[in-house]
């Protein structure tokens, strides 16, 4: 079982900085009962795995600025879900000029694959637009 996280918070419950074990906060707080809730100024956090992205998806790059570095990408924030905060993904679809890109991409990668030795035993594979491969 994964050990339990926990963000501090202000005043309004907006999260200061980023998630902590509770084997730190025990350390930080000896005699806080953890069973009875979390310490003041801290809320339970929950991770959330990631999405796996459709072929035609991407994360939304307008949303997780804030903490993002922790991750190659934006479209992550930490928000109150349930009564406790949680990694909540987003998701967005790309655009059809994005669409058109990413296949163009999967095409030319693939012209230049079939161009080396192990290549040409795949000439006879074709584009499948639904999942962008060959």
């Amino acid at each position: 079982m994964m050990e339990k996280l926990y963000i501090k918070v202000d005043e309004s419950n907006v999260f200061i900085d980023h998630p902590h074990l509770e084997g730190n906060l025990r350390q930080l707080y000896p005699n806080h009962n953890f069973d009875s809730g979390s310490p003041d100024g801290w809320m339970e956090f929950e991770r959330v795995d990631p999405p796996v992205l459709g072929p035609y998806e991407k994360f939304n790059e307008s949303v997780g600025g804030n903490i993002s570095l922790a991750f190659n990408h934006n479209g992550l924030e930490y928000a109150i879900v349930d009564g406790k905060y949680k990694d909540v993904w987003h998701v967005q679809d790309m655009t059809p000029d994005e669409k058109l890109e990413k296949q163009n991409q999967v095409k030319t990668d693939w012209a230049e694959f079939l161009n080396t030795e192990l290549g040409e035993s795949f000439s006879h594979f074709v584009f499948d637009e639904e999942s962008c491969q060959f």
